[in-house]
């Protein structure tokens, strides 16, 4: 709820999603429609070269489903850290002079760089898994390639299909693997598109804990607003030895102002 972590979401989540819309995805919806209408016409002439890529291309499917998930799973767990660090960070610009005066600089430094090795250290794993991912798209396109020529050649010495049916239904495949991984490469921002819009909707849907509107609840009949400090001792935790307070009685009366001064040191 910091403003720090509400200007993080709006401003990365609005560039997320910003980077998304528009003509990338006019390519995506281009591009599948181009992969399917790939298949059934090689459906149309001949059904046997036509599975040999239709398996393939329901496994890079599923892998570019997975490939999307994942990107949305760790952009959200990322920009959860994200958050935490941009509100340290605002706490602490906001309260420099305490920090200074607390000589707190290298705990606070250390407290930002272990979120920041949080991220690092939750992403590599999904980063190599996309990486292999990445490396099945390459290897599913010359194996299928391969597979699908060595098939049609066999057909076409039994005569039962046209070399010029080859040709066509070649060109089909290349069409429709190709298309395909020009989605692929789309797959991680449309991953984080889609963590930064359920992000979004999560923060503008979102119900307060305290609704400060509400009538609801228990109300104090005799509150009188009076204040009493007895025998309070204070001491700064960098310098544990120096007492601030000492055994300080206070009484502080409805309405009455006051201040306490003193010389810091």
């Amino acid at each position: 709820n910091s403003s720090g972590a509400i200007c993080n979401q709006l401003s990365s989540n609005a560039a997320v999603i910003q980077d998304m819309v528009g003509s990338r995805l006019g390519v995506i919806c281009e591009t599948l429609s181009m992969s399917a209408i790939g298949v059934l016409l090689g459906l149309f002439y001949n059904w046997q070269l036509t599975i040999i890529i239709f398996i393939p291309f329901v496994i890079l499917l599923i892998a570019f489903i997975i490939q999307i998930r994942l990107s949305s799973w760790l952009k959200s767990q990322s920009d959860l850290i994200y958050c935490q660090a941009s509100t340290l960070a605002v706490e602490v610009l906001t309260n420099m002079r305490t920090v200074k005066q607390l000589s707190m600089e290298n705990e606070v430094l250390r407290q930002y760089s272990n979120m920041i090795d949080q991220v690092l250290k939750m992403s590599w794993r999904p980063d190599v898994l996309l990486a292999t991912i990445y490396g099945l798209y390459l290897m599913m396109e010359s194996l299928t390639l391969g597979l699908l020529y060595w098939r049609a050649l066999v057909l076409v010495e039994n005569n039962e299909l046209d070399m010029s049916n080859v040709v066509m239904i070649s060109a089909f495949a290349m069409f429709a693997l190709e298309s395909l991984k020009v989605v692929q490469m789309l797959a991680q921002r449309m991953g984080a598109s889609l963590a930064a819009a359920h992000a979004f909707f999560d923060l503008f849907d979102r119900i307060p804990t305290i609704d400060n509107g509400s009538n609801k609840g228990q109300e104090l009949t005799n509150f009188r607003g009076e204040t009493e400090f007895d025998q309070v001792k204070f001491v700064y935790p960098s310098r544990p030895t120096v007492l601030v307070l000492n055994k300080l009685q206070l009484s502080i009366k409805s309405g009455q102002r006051i201040a306490l001064v003193g010389m810091f040191k």
